[in-house]
């Protein structure tokens, strides 16, 4: 394997991450607006920098650092940035997500995309990350 083949899948890690970080800023549930019994309800929404978003926000931002150093040091390499840890930090992202997506479906939020769409650029990026490190897992490496 060429070392550009080596170094390939840091791509999808490295959108997945910002993906990531930008849906931590995007509204992840709302509520409200509707008028009941002739009583208007004031609207509300959430961002996804709220309890277990953070999880995710953390974790895309460990893979960036990682991504980072790995990149700064150049051929001869970084211990921790390989894909297992990748795989554990898409992981650690997956199942905060997986977990928020049923915290606002037990409360009657149905995440779709149009509702959520920072629930829905997280997921996309935590499985751009998953994929990267599912991708890179059989990589040589090279220092």
């Amino acid at each position: 394997m060429s070392d550009g083949q080596h170094r390939r899948f840091r791509i999808p890690i490295l959108l997945g991450c910002l993906g990531m970080i930008a849906s931590g800023f995007l509204p992840w549930w709302h509520a409200g607006g509707e008028s009941v019994n002739g009583v208007q309800i004031p609207p509300q929404q959430g961002i996804g920098l709220e309890g277990p978003g953070l999880v995710i926000y953390g974790a895309a931002v460990i893979g960036l650092v990682l991504l980072d150093i790995g990149y700064m040091r150049g051929r001869w390499g970084f211990v921790l940035d390989a894909p297992p840890v990748y795989l554990l930090l898409g992981l650690g992202a997956a199942a905060a997500l997986a977990f928020r997506t049923w915290e606002l479906w037990r409360v009657g939020f149905l995440p779709l995309p149009q509702q959520s769409p920072g629930l829905a650029v997280a997921a996309v990026g935590v499985a751009l990350v998953l994929y990267g490190a599912g991708t890179g897992w059989g990589a040589r490496r090279t220092y």
